[in-house]
């Protein structure tokens, strides 16, 4: 008879792969800022692509109820992306970085 060892309990943070996502993106964003009005449209397609699949993403692994009000501030910087709003888009997604940043995560930011 083996003594059978004990699991490790693995603890995932909710929204891991939004934030991989909203961090991406403000990189992205911040990237064209100040490049011609082609290229930051195309950046900001591209963007919206990726947070629309990170956002299928988290409500296919049943997260998006965990972290909703991080959700709500990817889905308006969406719009803004849309509309073509580059700075309301960034304020929404570092809104939503916020958002996603644990607790624990917090107490270490100055």
């Amino acid at each position: 008879m083996h003594a059978e060892l004990p699991r490790p309990v693995l603890a995932l943070t909710p929204g891991l792969q939004l934030r991989r996502a909203v961090d991406t993106a403000l990189v992205e964003l911040q990237k064209v800022a100040h490049a011609e009005r082609t290229e930051v449209l195309g950046a900001m397609r591209r963007v919206n692509d990726n947070l629309h699949g990170a956002l299928a993403h988290t409500a296919a692994i049943g997260e998006t109820c965990m972290i909703a009000a991080a959700v709500q501030a990817v889905h308006a910087a969406e719009g803004h992306l849309e509309a073509s709003e580059l700075s309301q888009a960034r304020v929404a997604l570092t809104t939503a970085r916020e958002r996603l940043t644990p607790p624990s995560a917090k107490k270490d930011l100055p």
